[in-house]
């Protein structure tokens, strides 16, 4: 953790700081909170779509990263994916808790997008791998070209922009492509 500059930060850096953070280290948990919480931000808005809601979850989300420091571990997942990890089913409970609002299905909500570290799925979701069946399962249901996005982005884990790129179409068509799909396949698991 010689380099200040967070921006740079090894996935080793971070675990350095977050053992500082363990021992009540202020300094060490401000260099954290200034580097997360913008990007943290953008994500649980993504989310919930409310700019007063992202920054309630966002406040609540680092200071569970302050009290609960010591469940952090450097071994199993990155500072990035922990952190993201909270955030994201902080999102889910907020959601959960709306009643009577029926919240908008999105790629995003089914499956994390580029904002999220991709080895978050491995340690913390153990409900994709039943989710990856469901969507093999209904794969052929889906138009070739959505099927293609969906292959690539759910099985493959490729990100939304190299998915682009590969098949040689702008990012928001590929983001469109994941939501058309997405309500396609929910449609078709709820019907099953």
């Amino acid at each position: 953790m010689d380099n200040l500059d967070p921006q740079a930060f090894s996935r080793k850096d971070w675990a350095l700081c977050m053992d500082k953070i363990k021992q009540q280290d202020q300094q060490a948990f401000s260099l954290v909170f200034y580097h997360f919480s913008p990007r943290l931000k953008q994500f649980v808005f993504r989310h919930m779509g409310n700019e007063q809601v992202a920054l309630e979850i966002v406040q609540e989300a680092m200071a569970t990263v302050w009290q609960k420091s010591s469940l952090f571990d450097g071994e199993k997942s990155s500072l990035s994916t922990w952190i993201y990890t909270i955030a994201r089913n902080l999102c889910f409970d907020t959601l959960r808790k709306q009643k009577g609002k029926e919240a908008h299905i999105h790629s995003e909500d089914i499956w994390p997008n580029d904002y999220c570290p991709p080895d978050m799925v491995e340690h913390y979701s153990p409900e994709t791998e039943r989710l990856k069946q469901q969507i093999v399962k209904y794969l052929d249901q889906l138009p070739e070209a959505q099927k293609k996005v969906v292959k690539a982005v759910y099985l493959e884990n490729l990100p939304h922009q190299q998915v682009a790129d590969m098949l040689d179409i702008p990012l928001g068509t590929v983001k469109s492509r994941l939501r058309l799909a997405v309500e396609k396949l929910r449609n078709s698991i709820e019907a099953d």
